[in-house]
């Protein structure tokens, strides 16, 4: 489906190119519906979405997203398991918890981006990382065996504010992507903690302090949609 999906974006705009239509900005009153990801579609990444809105003029457009759940393998690069400066990192798997937005666009400038403003809610996403059998020197104690850690984010809710552009074809075809996060608001994460290396309170507790830290570093752990997918105007 995800490889559908990118022909299908390749022919659309190709299309247009070839036949040397300009950009047609929607009209008032124009309904539109669209389809997309909510992960950039690589290294096994697959989070489909499905979008409608409602062009109330030239400058403001009100809709919805809402992005289904998806399981996405992360390893190596896994910002999670990296920030735990945990060796031997056997694999990483991250439940992700769908996504919902109602939000309204403001475009200041013709055919220019475009400001977003709403609610977005996040489900719960978890991520499991699994390391190796080994000796382990954590925080200057000596531990042998291996280790699982399970990191929850809470679902929850923000108000969003963020950034967009859609670029409209003649054929009645938007093409754009958008990141809308809840500025500031990060969710601390809950652990579970398990394995034969059987770590003391102690450590789990510096480690659980060390992980929260580099957690809310990361704009990417806000709540949020980032959307990228192609659209039609119901005109």
């Amino acid at each position: 489906m995800k490889n559908l999906f990118l022909l299908l974006c390749f022919i659309v705009l190709a299309q247009d190119a070839l036949i040397g239509q300009a950009i047609d900005y929607p009209s008032k009153g124009t309904w539109q519906l669209g389809l997309g990801f909510g992960e950039i579609p690589m290294d096994g990444s697959f989070k489909p979405s499905i979008t409608f809105g409602y062009h109330i003029n030239s400058k403001f457009y009100a809709g919805v997203i809402y992005q289904f759940r998806d399981q996405i393998r992360r390893d190596g690069s896994s910002f999670n398991a990296k920030s735990s400066k945990l060796e031997g990192l056997l694999r990483s798997t991250e439940k992700v918890a769908h996504r919902f937005m109602a939000h309204v666009r403001y475009t200041p400038i013709k055919n220019g981006p475009y400001l977003s403003g709403g609610i977005v809610y996040n489900g719960q996403d978890i991520e499991t990382m699994q390391f190796d059998d080994r000796v382990r020197v954590v925080h200057n104690v000596e531990y042998s065996g291996n280790l699982s850690i399970q990191q929850s984010r809470p679902a929850g809710w923000g108000f969003a504010l963020g950034l967009g552009y859609q670029y409209h074809f003649k054929n009645g075809v938007s093409a754009g992507f958008e990141w809308t996060p809840a500025w500031g608001q990060y969710p601390t994460p809950t652990y579970r903690w398990d394995g034969s290396s059987e770590f003391t309170e102690e450590t789990i507790n510096r480690l659980t302090s060390q992980m929260n830290n580099a957690f809310r570093k990361s704009v990417t752990n806000m709540y949020k949609v980032f959307h990228i997918g192609l659209s039609y105007r119901l005109q």
